[in-house]
């Protein structure tokens, strides 16, 4: 399984900050490594659940066995069921001679991290709970129980307490998973790793496209406070990266941290002028928006006169982009 790849590469000094959050979080993570039970993670997108998993891993006793990787969304329905479990030879038309191992068979005396476990069908969750609860697996057109001896990790981004009061995830199954329960803390409530990261990743993204950055101007980093992060630091990693490729002077500029940042929420939208706005009114509209500049519709419709432009809408109403990007998120005009 090393050999082929199946190995756990993070620790816990992969994780990044210095919040007591996410040291707390970190600390739990660590004890739970120490015990052979079933571990349920919980976290929005982006928040590193994966490292946790590979760190948790890579402290048990377990350490030394294999760590398969299962995104339970990314691969078919029809597929995982074989992928999880397994099939005999003759099992299906294109079946391996000789049958093919499954993923728990793979894992054996490991760790088998599951992703996304809400993404999984009700009838997989079915099989998945025999296989919990009787440490047993049987291929895909086979009458043969094999034992297995693997640890699950479990991740999800949704609140399965929910899904299983809507009848969309099996509450036996719940259960079975949700021994040893970890939260990994969302960016917006560790605003203060924000420095840290933003640091961390100047330093990778400049070595990596040979620049010779120093900074961000106070303004931007004031910005990147300010942001909600939906995608957490998955989501900061990419816009850093961004800004690393396009900046080419000292320090990274608050306007370009604003423009990143606009494209990067999942609100963003791009607003089209009129097919009949008459572009010899502009200067009368000039004049009009900026005696409003900290109305809501005075920003809309500079947003329309300049067909979406925000350098161009934050000039006809007099302000900065960076004020501009203040200002859309003040009056919610992302969404």
């Amino acid at each position: 399984m090393r050999n082929l790849g199946h190995i756990a590469k993070y620790t816990f000094e992969d994780i990044l900050g210095n919040s007591n959050k996410i040291k707390d979080a970190i600390e739990k993570a660590y004890r739970f490594g120490n015990v052979d039970a079933t571990v349920l993670i919980y976290g929005e997108t982006g928040v590193g659940k994966e490292f946790f998993a590979h760190a948790i891993h890579n402290v048990s006793p377990r350490r030394d066995g294999p760590f398969i990787t299962v995104n339970c969304a990314a691969i078919p329905d029809n597929l995982l069921e074989s992928e999880l479990f397994g099939y005999a030879e003759g099992a299906f038309t294109g079946a391996k001679k000789g049958g093919k191992r499954g993923y728990f068979e793979m894992a054996d005396g490991g760790t088998i991290f599951l992703d996304e476990i809400s993404e999984m069908s009700d009838k997989l969750q079915t099989k998945l709970l025999r296989v919990l609860q009787e440490r047993e697996v049987m291929r895909l057109g086979d009458d043969r129980l094999i034992t297995v001896d693997v640890r699950v990790i479990a991740a999800t981004n949704s609140d399965l307490r929910k899904l299983v009061k809507e009848k969309l995830f099996r509450a036996d199954l719940f259960y079975r998973i949700n021994v040893l329960s970890l939260v990994v803390p969302p960016l917006r409530e560790r605003r203060e790793d924000i420095p840290f990261l933003l640091e961390y990743f100047l330093n990778i993204f400049c070595k990596k496209y040979n620049k010779n950055i120093k900074g961000i101007e106070p303004e931007g980093i004031e910005l990147f406070y300010q942001y909600d992060w939906p995608g957490n630091t998955r989501e900061l990693q990419n816009i850093m990266e961004r800004l690393v490729i396009l900046t080419d002077s000292n320090y990274i500029s608050a306007d370009l941290v604003s423009e990143s940042l606009l494209i990067s929420s999942p609100d963003y939208i791009t607003i089209s002028p009129s097919p009949s706005f008459q572009y010899e009114n502009i200067y009368e509209q000039e004049l009009t928006l900026k005696t409003d500049i900290d109305s809501k519709t005075a920003i809309l419709k500079a947003l329309a006169t300049a067909g979406g432009n925000k350098k161009k809408a934050a000039e006809i109403l007099g302000i900065s982009r960076t004020t501009l990007w203040r200002r859309l998120k003040k009056y919610n005009i992302l969404q």
